[in-house]
């Protein structure tokens, strides 16, 4: 990826880059964890020396809109100051000095290099660029399937570590840091010490705030759901559907128990947009609170729809991800754009009338660990009996659907780390940083962190969560820069509708063998 320099080419002009700026940002949020851009060989974290394959630069895109580009600099970590020799370029990329500068951290939007810095406050805000990306055949063979991932979070099942959550997957930059809450389902803890492994498996540096446990007691022979909104329901009399029916006919098979087993659909050939309705059924239903249980993950057409933005904003990215934090409005006005062509997975209730009355949504976005949510139901008097779900057609896999009597609603014990490892180490540092919000563990591809809880003595009455806050940068791959086209990236903006008819075809010549090739594109397990 080409940087600007003195030979006084210019960028694209400001304005084209934050109309572009507005595409990429919605689509960052709307792929739950396939975002932001960047790139570097396929090393691990140690091996930095192989970076170094062209002129080393640190270009700072600074919150007023200039940009500093050093071709030598260190950082004072204790005084936040960043110092080094090289260009000051005006926010329309005309040269304003040369020379010796320095600068604080606090005033930089988002850092570009082509190398891996030892500065914990640089990485975390740094788009790694610059080097290329030695890939596997499935990744070459189909770029936009590509492995990518949020921090992915392994936890015993009884048996074995198991992919039990990803964190904070819209969060792909720093103006979106956010906090995210995943059930840990399938765990099933052996002893008061309960581990958590936190991987970092793709191309991308993490920046975790804090990963804590939450545990709720439950009732005997119920279980805790959270909702949507974040609160806790203790549940009883877990009910399957009597009858369920999509476009496919009958779903009961693949909805009847959260195993494994999904309900998959594809996308039209023709719009990406389309939506289509299951329809379930339940014979009788008792009085009282009730809740919809949905165990659900997406599918790879929002990743894909995103790293297809990427591959048209080419070698700019770096510039509108420095827009992106210096303009809140824009990121707000992005989101709402996809999200009215896709969406979640909205549930609607049948009143006494045979009219449908929206509950609400369940949109957990990610492609990688199935999450459980139920949502709290209208209460609509005994008799009601029918649920339908309405989503965009192939951007959801469904796993398990069921109704839940809630019973109320209760507060979590909240459990921080007593112990962190890095890789098989103690590591004492990572630890202070995830107990302490004001600080950030930056994790880079290859990293294994695992976090060990000390649970309550009856340990196996409690049901466990995740809660976790950070952001993630993704490093973008070189394969993408081949299509880089301006033009489709404004498509992409101006008239997403038209660019959801325009992909249809291509997504559906690899989408039956996108999920083969994304899992298997992994180089860090």
């Amino acid at each position: 990826m080409a940087f600007w320099h003195s030979s006084g080419r210019r960028y694209l002009r400001t304005e084209i880059v934050c109309l572009l700026l507005v595409l990429f940002t919605c689509l960052m949020l709307l792929d739950g964890c396939n975002v932001a851009t960047q790139k570097r060989n396929v090393v691990t974290p140690e091996d930095t020396r192989l970076l170094d394959r062209g002129s080393r630069f640190l270009k700072a895109h600074m919150l007023d809109g200039q940009v500093y580009i050093l071709s030598e600099w260190n950082v004072d970590s204790n005084e936040k100051i960043v110092s080094g020799a090289g260009e000051l370029l005006s926010a329309n990329r005309d040269i304003l000095a040369e020379g010796i500068f320095s600068f604080p951290l606090d005033s930089v939007a988002i850092f570009e290099t082509n190398r891996v810095h030892t500065s914990g406050a640089v990485m975390a805000m740094a788009v790694i660029t610059g080097a290329s990306v030695a890939l596997t055949m499935y990744c070459i063979a189909n770029p936009k399937a590509c492995f990518g991932s949020c921090p992915t979070f392994y936890v015993e099942d009884g048996e074995k570590p198991i992919l039990q959550a990803e964190g904070f997957s819209s969060s792909v930059a720093p103006s979106l840091e956010a906090s995210d809450i995943d059930a840990l389902y399938r765990a099933k803890p052996k002893r008061k010490e309960f581990d958590v492994m936190m991987k970092n498996e793709a191309l991308e540096t993490h920046v975790v705030r804090y990963a804590d446990l939450l545990a709720v007691r439950r009732l005997e022979g119920g279980r805790i759901f959270a909702s949507p909104d974040g609160a806790f329901w203790q549940a009883t009399q877990i009910i399957q559907p009597a009858r369920c029916n999509g476009p496919e006919g009958d779903c009961q098979k693949e909805l009847r128990a959260f195993d494994g087993l999904e309900r998959i659909s594809q996308t039209y050939s023709t719009f990406l947009g389309a939506k289509e309705t299951i329809d379930l059924e339940f014979d009788t239903l008792p009085d009282g609170n009730l809740g919809l249980v949905v165990a659900s993950r997406q599918s790879l057409l929002s990743t894909y729809l995103f790293y297809q933005t990427l591959a048209y904003m080419g070698s700019s990215v770096a510039d509108w991800m420095a827009q992106l934090e210096r303009d809140d409005d824009l990121m707000r006005k992005a989101i709402n754009r996809f999200d009215e062509l896709l969406g979640g997975i909205e549930i609607l209730v049948q009143d006494k009338t045979g009219s449908w009355i929206s509950a609400t949504q369940v949109c957990e976005n990610g492609p990688l660990a199935t999450d459980v949510r139920v949502v709290p139901l209208p209460n609509l008097g005994s008799g009601f009996q029918k649920i339908r779900l309405h989503f965009t057609k192939g951007d959801w896999r469904l796993d398990w659907v069921a109704m839940a009597v809630l019973e109320r609603e209760v507060a979590p014990l909240m459990l921080q780390p007593v112990r962190v490892r890095h890789n098989t180490d103690l590591d004492e540092i990572a630890q202070k940083s995830l107990l302490d919000t004001s600080q950030v563990l930056v994790t880079l591809p290859g990293d294994i962190y695992t976090l060990t809880y000390r649970l309550p003595d009856d340990f196996n009455k409690y049901e466990l969560f995740l809660k976790s806050q950070g952001y993630y940068i993704e490093w973008i791959r070189d394969e993408w820069l081949a299509e880089e086209d301006p033009a489709r990236a404004a498509m992409m903006f101006l008239n997403p509708e038209k660019a959801l008819h325009v992909l249809a075809p291509e997504f559906k010549r690899i989408e039956s063998v996108m999920e083969e090739s994304f899992w298997r594109s992994r180089y860090a397990r």
